[in-house]
């Protein structure tokens, strides 16, 4: 029987639960470990270059946009160069 946690009105699945110890190391509770699914730093750092690029007045008021637009392109670069497999697994999903 699958077993899901709620946060926020979504449901994710329960994948195992971990322990609860107080100071004498005795076990006090259980907590789940719940299944909720990550965003790559890669992704998030495209998916942040995107917006600037798409929508800068979204960012204007609070950052120099071509400064971070510049930042993120080179930490792109730098984890491209150190990942060369890393367009192909974003291709392949």
């Amino acid at each position: 029987m699958n077993e899901f946690y709620e946060i926020n009105g979504k449901e994710y699945p329960i994948i195992g639960n971990a322990n609860v110890v107080n100071e004498e190391h005795m076990v006090i509770d259980k907590v789940p470990i719940i299944d909720i699914p990550m965003m790559s730093d890669y992704d998030w750092q495209i998916m942040c270059l995107n917006d600037r690029i798409e929508h800068p007045e979204r960012y204007s008021d609070s950052e120099n946009v071509p400064q971070v637009i510049e930042r993120l392109k080179k930490w792109l670069n730098e984890y491209e160069a150190k990942h060369p497999d890393i367009k192909e697994l974003q291709a392949a999903g």
